[in-house]
């Protein structure tokens, strides 16, 4: 493609983004919550987690003091302008994302039809994404740059963007435990300090007792106590949420923002509590169950380095296992949260460019179901259609099916390992001596 053609098509594509802009915010779900809280903030209010903070109960703050506070300026703006601000950062993250993520996967850039398919398999979140205005996007880009940073060996501003995404949404803090096995004892300790002070910049503005108070009330609001979120909140879509759904009666008649009409699909009735301890097991067998793939996986081979990008494809491979892990095992998993799984479908595409190895006809096989259920099954007619869909809980599937095959691939590549165990080991071509 010559470079004006690029270039109009970058200038169309740009004004299209732009005037779609215009129809998003007109029905933004989250990002009202946000200005309506920072509209309280202005007024003199610091009461961050009382009900009438923001709007109301279900639509509460539950965000750390650091994010209202780091957001000042737009609070300052009239609404309409102040979310178009919001839409524009969220398209530019999006394209970050993206950015990332291509040049974390480079060989996606050169197979023919793969970032069709890694689009078709993730568009309807970023879609979503958008219509909503939630930070889980902030989060996730930060996050994706942490990760692109930490590949790239600068521990120091990879902790910074992870201390930023843990901040904003406490579920990166699942991936801490790969950064212990890899021995980044480094990147920890600086993620640790980062999150420290990060957390106490807030005080310059509130007072150091009173922030410190206002994150004792985040962490009983949000962390401690979440049960009234989960009964009114978005659907989970982790593993906690589907053995909820499918074990015992869930009683949606109870919502207190009139949204009721789930089906039930339960099987059996099992007491909340034992699901729960179940779910304690059965997460933290996953966890250990990935952490000693990835730990087989590293004593058996050195890292396979990407020429010109000094990229560890294999440690991209291994947080592309963590990504999904988080949201299959986090307490609260949203269908929003599943924008994270460009980083793992992406992987996925990866590893199907290479069609003659078993493994790769699988990711194959594996990304065309995605991105077949994905642009297929949000097109059903009927809300009774897409909530029945949505309880069963689709999306926990296509996420547990992307992590299967890249568990398979990893599998396989320590086995192929093993064998060729007792044979010279061969430096990769970007690391090779010359004479």
């Amino acid at each position: 493609m010559n470079k004006p053609l690029r270039r109009t098509l970058i200038i169309v594509f740009a004004l299209a983004l732009a005037g779609l802009g215009f129809l998003f915010v007109r029905n933004l779900i989250d990002f009202p919550v946000y200005y309506a809280a920072g509209q309280s903030l202005l007024s003199g209010r610091s009461d961050l987690y009382a009900p009438d903070f923001a709007l109301g109960r279900v639509m509460d703050y539950r965000y750390p003091p650091f994010f209202i506070v780091a957001l000042l300026p737009l609070w300052l703006l009239p609404y309409s302008l102040a979310a178009y601000i919001w839409y524009l950062l969220s398209v530019i993250q999006i394209s970050g994302c993206v950015l990332i993520v291509s040049r974390t996967f480079p060989s996606l850039n050169n197979a023919k039809g793969s970032w069709v398919l890694v689009a078709l398999a993730t568009a309807a979140y970023f879609v979503m994404a958008l219509h909503y205005g939630n930070a889980h996007l902030l989060a996730t880009f930060l996050l994706f740059a942490g990760l692109y940073v930490f590949l790239r060996g600068n521990d120091v501003v990879a902790s910074l963007l992870m201390a930023l995404a843990i901040t904003i949404k406490i579920t990166p803090v699942l991936l801490l435990p790969y950064f212990a096995l890899k021995r980044r004892w480094k990147m920890l300790g600086a993620v640790c300090v980062f999150l420290l002070i990060i957390n106490l910049l807030p005080s310059a503005f509130f007072g150091v007792r009173s922030n410190n108070q206002l994150l004792s009330n985040w962490y009983r609001h949000v962390v401690a106590s979440q049960e009234f979120h989960e009964d009114n909140g978005p659907i989970n879509l982790s593993i906690k949420g589907q053995l909820r759904r499918y074990f015992s009666s869930v009683d949606y008649s109870r919502r207190v923002d009139g949204d009721v009409q789930y089906p039930s699909v339960n099987i059996t009735e099992i007491s909340r509590e034992s699901l729960d301890a179940a779910w304690v097991v059965i997460a933290a067998a996953l966890f250990a169950a990935v952490l000693l793939l990835i730990w087989l996986r590293e004593s058996r081979s050195r890292e396979v380095v990407q020429p010109d990008s000094g990229l560890s494809v294999t440690e991209a491979h291994e947080l592309s296992l963590m990504i999904c892990l988080m949201m299959l095992v986090g307490p609260l998993t949203s269908k929003i949260y599943f924008i994270a799984l460009l980083w793992p479908v992406a992987c996925l595409a990866s590893l199907a460019v290479d069609r003659k190895t078993g493994e790769g006809m699988l990711s194959m096989l594996g990304l065309y179901a995605i991105a077949c259920l994905n642009l297929v099954l949000p097109l059903l007619p009927g809300r009774s259609t897409q909530r029945l869909l949505l309880v069963l809980g689709l999306d926990f599937y296509v996420n547990c099916l992307v992590m299967g095959a890249l568990m398979f691939a990893a599998v396989s590549r320590v086995r192929a390992l093993r064998k060729l165990s007792g044979e010279p080991r061969i430096e990769a071509p970007s690391q090779a001596r010359t004479p």
